[in-house]
């Protein structure tokens, strides 16, 4: 009787065998690419905060539907959006403001960038000014840890 190490061993064997043969056939590509936050621009006049967004992506493949999500502070409006942005709707008792834009950038081929840029209304003093924003696509994503950034300002 063979014990189970053996079995094991034996059954991963092709396994192997199969990824040395891969490595030669050019048709052994991984489907991937790693969308994400290049640039995340945040600036603000007496009237509006401004948040520009850069997403890249690179891997050999084209990152497909990719969307972006932008996480508003507190108490802002829009003031306006890019091509392809959405905000969420605000409550009922005050539908002005919002908590999220959803931007969807469409397939963004290896090494392609797109860009959002969102306007907004200034919230009160004493609510923190933080922008949050995250891509991410219909393609596998091999380094999800560049897909998030955060920018606070004064």
């Amino acid at each position: 009787m063979k014990s189970a190490f053996t079995l094991i061993a034996l059954a991963a064997l092709p396994l192997i065998m199969r990824a040395d043969v891969a490595s030669d056939d050019p048709q052994s590509h991984v489907w991937q690419a790693d969308v994400q936050i290049r640039t995340l621009e945040v600036t603000k006049t007496k009237s509006v905060i401004t948040a520009r967004v850069v997403v890249y992506t690179e891997k050999d493949d084209e990152a497909r539907d990719s969307r972006l999500i932008v996480l508003l502070p507190l108490g802002v409006g829009i003031d306006k959006l890019g091509p392809g942005c959405s905000a969420t709707a605000g409550p009922s008792m005050v539908p002005s403001l919002r908590a999220a834009v959803q931007c969807d950038l469409g397939s963004i081929p290896d090494r392609g960038i797109r860009e959002a840029v969102i306007t907004t209304t200034i919230p009160p003093d004493v609510v923190p000014k933080r922008f949050g924003v995250f891509v991410y696509s219909n393609t596998p994503d091999p380094a999800p840890g560049n897909n998030y950034a955060e920018r606070t300002i004064q």
